[in-house]
């Protein structure tokens, strides 16, 4: 397991960035710009166990997804989706379907390699190396769309 970490949006340039656990005094300063966003870490946190509230906003509701980027999974699917239909242009049904094959094949093996991260709903920070809590489960949809909507 990695040693635990926050990665966040700065409030001020929205700038991705990233303080190790336990927070020091500079925890919550963007890399970027300067700006100091408030990091209050609770103990729990601080001491790397599951993650009950969250550093950046004190939110108390928490997902768990695959730590991997959403944009280098659209444009695998993209990618694997253009090769197939090369591969099914050039060489017929056959080839295509090995294209899908070995895609969901190397789908399947990151899948299983990838760790899980943490991340708050409201705002979206992402707590990586922490235990995973049954608490928090799947991305929910209708949760999203509650924090969304600003209640």
């Amino acid at each position: 397991m990695n040693a635990p970490s926050v990665g966040f949006f700065c409030d001020e340039c929205s700038l991705y960035g990233v303080y190790p656990i336990p927070a020091t005094e500079s925890a919550g300063r963007c890399e970027h710009c300067g700006h100091e966003n408030p990091a209050r870490p609770s103990d729990s946190v601080n001491r790397g166990e599951t993650v009950d509230s969250c550093p950046q906003c004190s939110n108390l509701r928490f997902y768990h997804r695959k730590d991997f980027p959403q944009q280098l999974g659209c444009a695998a699917v993209t990618g694997t989706v253009v090769l197939s239909s090369i591969a099914y242009a050039l060489w017929d049904v056959p080839a295509s379907i090995a294209v899908l094959v070995l895609a969901s094949i190397a789908d399947l093996t990151l899948y299983h390699r990838l760790s899980e991260v943490t991340v708050c709903y409201r705002c979206h920070a992402e707590l990586r190396g922490f235990p995973l809590s049954p608490e928090h489960g799947p991305f929910d949809m209708h949760v999203a769309e509650e924090y969304e909507a600003g209640q």
